[in-house]
């Protein structure tokens, strides 16, 4: 393997996008080269505060395909009225992630094909402060994804078009 020298972990940035917020996707050879969405649409940032967020890969067979069972999990320090607000739009939306990786500024996606949909949440008031840590994953009964990054065009595309939080 190449390119595997030791560095940075963890994400730098994290955009999430709604899967109904997409007019188009284009993947060519594993990479996400072009993507439109649709009128007033924003990609969401995501706070990688101290390696709060991750993105897994796993592999899923169905019916002789194999696939990647993709997740991502993040965690909502806001306790107010609007984390409850972002703790349910995550509950009830399909996205697909898209991570910086802080080594090489590589771009790294999930959902692209089948989309991540909630699949666990915790909040503990002992154990972690009563922050929400929730999972978005590939949903049950799809053959998963492939292995899929990003060009730095749809990444600057995802950023001109992020929400100001």
């Amino acid at each position: 393997m190449f390119g595997c020298a030791g560095g940075a972990t963890g994400l730098a940035e994290l955009l999430l996008v709604n899967l109904s917020d997409v007019q188009s996707i284009t993947i060519t050879n594993n990479e996400v080269t072009a993507l439109t969405l649709v009128a007033n649409a924003k990609a969401v940032p995501v706070d990688c505060y101290k390696n709060s967020v991750k993105m897994i890969d796993a592999i899923r067979q169905l019916d002789g395909a194999t696939g990647l069972e993709q997740s991502v999990t993040v965690t909502v320090y806001d306790k107010t009225v609007d984390g409850a607000n972002i703790i349910e739009a995550l509950l009830n939306g399909k996205f697909i992630a898209f991570g910086k990786l802080r080594e090489l500024g590589a771009i790294k996606v999930a959902g692209a094909s089948a989309g991540l949909e909630s699949s666990a949440s915790d909040s503990d008031t002992s154990s972690n402060g009563g922050f929400m840590t929730i999972t978005l994953k590939t949903p049950d009964g799809s053959k998963g994804d492939s292995p899929t990054v990003c060009s730095s065009s749809v990444w600057s595309y995802l950023v001109a078009n992020k929400l100001n939080v």
